[in-house]
């Protein structure tokens, strides 16, 4: 098998592997997961590398961070933005997807956070 052929084949498995997971979804999806599975991968269909999307993201809704669940574990807790000392508790997210997840259950948008910031 070619290197190519591997690359493909890691790519393949990866995006098979997410489709798998989340269940067979409507097809305007696809282009969200294959982007994922180019990630994750390091490689496109095509067998070529893809540059990885590095950094850190965090969830924000409004003018509010997400820090974490409540004492019971279900209802999302948050921080101003305008407290100078509340993004020290703002939870960091190697991984762009998890952040969505996250902001996807109470409607929130990620933000990346910015090199060198605090």
């Amino acid at each position: 098998m070619t290197e190519k052929e591997q690359n493909q084949l890691a790519f393949y498995s990866s995006f098979y592997d997410l489709v798998w997971e989340s269940g067979w979804m409507h097809s305007d999806v696809k282009h969200e997961l294959t982007k994922q599975a180019e990630q994750e991968s390091e490689f496109n269909a095509f067998g070529e590398e893809v540059e990885r999307e590095t950094g850190q993201w965090r969830v924000k809704t409004g003018e509010m961070y997400w820090i974490g669940w409540g004492e019971d574990g279900t209802h999302p807790t948050f921080a101003l933005d305008t407290d100078p000392f509340a993004l020290k508790d703002v939870p960091r997210f190697d991984h762009k997807r998890k952040a969505e997840d996250i902001a996807a259950i109470f409607n929130g948008d990620v933000e990346k956070v910015e090199e060198g910031e605090g």
